[in-house]
């Protein structure tokens, strides 16, 4: 029994179809250079900021900025491990939803119902639509993982939180170090610290667990992560602080650089990315330096975050690539002058 084609003979094809069809082939096969030029990743080292932890002396400006950050239309949000803090685009501080004075007194961010489940560590963080999705844990052993809600205009929280689990294999081992939303496609990631090559994928509504992401490469120690687009950015505290990226429906994994290493102890921490208007891309990296090895001692008036802030440039088409489009519209201009000659 012979299966019939349901495809139209292209001979038969309603010549709109065949006009957008020529459009789409023009348009794509132009466009294609310019984006592998995109996927090239030729970042370039823009600025670096270094926040002190006692500049101002007994500041404490430093701890606020450890743990992630997120890019909130002109304003920054960052965390530490008790808290939240909004500043402007020059990284003035703008609001604080807690505190740690001179003489260790502290005043937690962290509301007192989690903190009181022993969910006493903020990781990394993201912001979409006016939310701030905060990853926790227990610094003891870190086997509860959470994601907490908060305002992000007033960084108060919002009352919702949700347990994290992850697949059979490691359900619940070291899974809150960071947390990334895809709002396009409705789903939150998250990862295993230890060495792993699955992504867990998060439904956004309630954080419930939803499927695996499969890495062709196992990465770890991933300290934060971001979405950008089809991509995965993510920031791991590996011996060469390596900023990786993994495409969301392939799972295909990238080395888009290494953070410069200063002298000193240094950890990895939170990242953050903006996507310009112009298809430009900023990329914000926090490193921990402690250049005395004082085991990150809160009394080394050296201790330091580093915010490594890199550029992307916009794809630009090469040359071949406007002749393609030329030739295309071209051939759907002769396309529409025939249609128009009488027969």
């Amino acid at each position: 029994m012979h299966s019939r084609s349901t495809s139209p003979c292209p001979s038969r094809l309603n010549p709109a179809k065949q006009l957008g069809a020529v459009v789409g082939l023009a348009l794509a096969t132009a466009m294609s250079p310019a984006l592998a030029a995109q996927d090239s990743q030729n970042w370039q080292l823009a600025d670096v900021q270094a926040f002190y932890l006692h500049q101002p002396p007994g500041s404490f400006t430093g701890i606020y900025r450890s743990q992630g950050m997120a890019v909130n239309g002109n304003e920054f949000v960052f965390s530490w491990q008790y808290g939240l803090e909004r500043s402007d685009a020059n990284f003035n501080s703008l609001q604080r939803n807690s505190n740690l004075s001179i003489t260790g007194q502290l005043s937690p961010g962290i509301p007192m119902p989690l903190l009181a489940q022993g969910l006493d560590h903020i990781g990394d963080i993201d912001v979409h639509d006016g939310i701030i999705y905060a990853s926790l844990d227990n610094t003891h052993g870190y086997k509860q993982p959470h994601v907490a809600l908060f305002n992000a205009a007033d960084l108060s929280y919002t009352g919702k939180s949700y347990q994290l689990a992850g697949t059979a294999a490691n359900p619940n081992d070291d899974l809150a170090s960071w947390v990334a939303v895809d709002a396009a496609r409705g789903y939150g990631y998250g990862k295993e610290w230890r060495n792993g090559n699955t992504i867990n994928v998060y439904n956004l509504n309630d954080w419930s667990f939803s499927h695996t992401l499969q890495l062709d490469s196992s990465l770890s120690r991933i300290q934060g992560a971001k979405v950008v687009g089809d991509w995965l950015y993510m920031a791991s505290d590996n011996a060469n602080q390596t900023i990786y990226r993994s495409h969301l429906l392939t799972g295909h994994v990238e080395e888009v650089l290494n953070i410069p290493k200063p002298e000193g102890d240094l950890e990895i921490e939170g990242i953050a990315l903006r996507q310009n208007s112009n298809g430009s891309l900023d990329m914000y990296v926090e490193l921990i330096v402690d250049p005395d090895r004082s085991d990150q001692s809160l009394s080394n008036p050296n201790l330091h975050v580093n915010l490594y802030h890199y550029q992307l440039a916009a794809a630009v088409p090469e040359p071949q690539s406007y002749a393609l489009l030329l030739g295309g519209l071209g051939l759907l201009a002769g396309l529409r002058r025939k249609r128009a000659t009488p027969q």
